[in-house]
């Protein structure tokens, strides 16, 4: 008897791949010691250079970053041109702005940056192809359109250069852990020389470069740590500052005032990024921070601000930066409920959270790990009228998988209707059974690794198909063409008749 495993690795196989899902993070450049707009400086800064100049007021230069590489801007701020976008792609993961806030780079997960605004086009150095583990960049205090350096933080701690920015030494990584979640400069970094600290999801904030130690900062057994700024020491004693929890909570460090957040989803992973408002008083710090769905909540003293663009039924918001600072994240496994369905059918997205965590028969496999061929069942039962049944009650049938969780062929049997199994089927076959209004699962041997399946609804003009993705975003009835992460060459498929 046949076995099937429903199985799709994203990213890649390993333990990097899937942790690196769940990364959110912030950088954030600090201004220089004494300096700053409207009253005080935001940053702990140590040897500041006496010329350098602070970033302007980022309540006028406050950007988010969408995971298709889309640059909004928040409040009054002007419209920067970007260089690049990935209209079927969550890729996008990292906005970074000069001081001045005239442009800046949008980071890939592969390591690559693109331009914003008058940005030149600049090579960060690296480029991983095949592992998608870039998660932040920032620039350099010094930075500007004629002197672009920065750095590059990616999902294991590794920090890396680019432009004439010098090598930042003694940072703390992670090998194959992609735990790592922000980079903050001093802005005391120069030419020769940078410093300051990088977060860990579980709340560990660590000097490199000769950055002095952080004292107080929260800390959690889980990953939940998502962002880091510093702000001005009162005292000049401690580093000071707070960092983000993925539900909101903006805990100080280093006897930085207790401030309250504008919004918290207690429980849930809904903040993204987190930045200080270089506009604030030394003695009231502010800021904001941005949630998944793409709206900017104020926090402190820092003044509300409407974000341009907000995607209420996405997790696809990726950074909030402002001049002088950065943002980004990635985005999570497991989603908020994804759409119901239309008129073909139910919708159903393996990763959504009413049942991504169900374990898959008599596995230890949850549903949102190896669920796609499950969760396409589940889409063509309702589409054949039996709307009771969904992915966890496809998983809940110990009898139906095997021990690794692949799906025998009895399995796939519709009460009422036939199933057609074809091992290598040609692309003139699956035509002729979608034509028929069949729903068609296809199989696909994907060029990242792994396999996937999605369900063909119906047909796309002449040379495509509408498809159901039980992977992607709120993936119902999207053309099976374009420059998804979820598609490959097709090595079987299975039409309902």
């Amino acid at each position: 008897m046949e076995l099937r495993l429903g199985r799709f690795v994203v990213l890649g196989a390993g333990s990097t791949a899937l942790v690196a899902l769940l990364s959110a993070s912030v950088l954030y450049l600090l201004p220089s010691a004494g300096a700053g707009v409207g009253g005080g400086a935001l940053g702990w800064v140590e040897g500041a250079p006496s010329q350098m100049k602070p970033p302007v007021d980022n309540q006028r230069h406050l950007y988010v970053l969408d995971g298709w590489g889309g640059v909004h801007p928040v409040g009054a701020s002007p419209v920067l041109a970007t260089s690049a976008s990935w209209p079927t792609k969550d890729i996008a993961f990292s906005l970074a702005l000069f001081p001045d806030g005239t442009g800046g780079y949008v980071m890939d997960g592969w390591g690559r940056l693109h331009p914003l605004g008058v940005a030149p086009a600049i090579d960060s150095g690296v480029y991983w192809p095949h592992w998608i583990g870039a998660r932040e960049i920032v620039m350099a205090p010094w930075s500007s359109a004629s002197d672009p350096a920065g750095y590059l933080l990616d999902a294991d701690g590794g920090i890396h250069p680019f432009g004439d920015a010098p090598a930042a030494m003694g940072n703390t990584t992670w090998p194959g852990k992609g735990i790592a979640r922000a980079l903050v400069l001093s802005g005391g970094s120069t030419r020769d020389a940078v410093m300051g600290y990088t977060l860990d999801g579980f709340g560990g904030v660590h000097p490199f470069g000769g950055a002095r130690e952080i004292f107080g900062s929260a800390q959690w057994t889980a990953d939940i740590a998502r962002g880091l700024v510093l702000t001005t020491a009162r005292n000049g004693l401690f580093v000071q500052g707070y960092t983000l929890d993925y539900s909101g909570g903006i805990h100080p460090f280093g006897g930085a005032p207790a401030i309250s957040a504008s919004a918290v989803w207690p429980g849930r992973d809904m903040a993204d990024s987190i930045v200080a408002w270089t506009g604030a008083k030394q003695d009231a710090p502010g800021g904001w921070v941005l949630d998944r769905h793409g709206d900017v909540h104020a926090w402190g003293s820092a003044p509300a601000l409407e974000p341009s663009q907000t995607w209420p039924a996405w997790d696809i918001a990726r950074g909030l930066a402002g001049a002088g600072s950065g943002g980004g994240s990635t985005e999570r496994v497991v989603l908020d409920p994804q759409p119901g369905g239309d008129a073909w059918g139910a919708y159903f997205n393996q990763r959504d959270t009413r049942w991504a965590s169900v374990g898959v028969g008599p596995t230890a496999h949850p549903v949102w790990e190896i669920g796609c061929l499950l969760s396409d069942l589940a889409m063509v039962y309702s589409h054949f009228g039996l709307s009771s049944v969904t992915p966890a009650t496809v998983a809940a049938h110990a009898g139906w998988f095997n021990g690794h969780g692949a799906i025998y062929n009895s399995a796939l049997n519709i009460p009422g209707h036939t199933t057609v199994v074809n091992h290598n089927p040609s692309a003139a076959w699956i035509a002729e059974q979608v034509s028929a209004g069949h729903p068609v699962i296809v199989g696909m041997n994907l060029p990242s690794g792994g396999t996937h399946f999605v369900v063909l609804t119906g047909q796309a003009g002449s040379s495509d198909y509408w498809v159901n993705d039980p992977w992607e975003q709120n993936a119902m009835h999207v053309p099976f063409s374009g420059d998804w992460f979820t598609r490959g060459p097709i090595y079987e498929a299975f039409a309902f008749i």
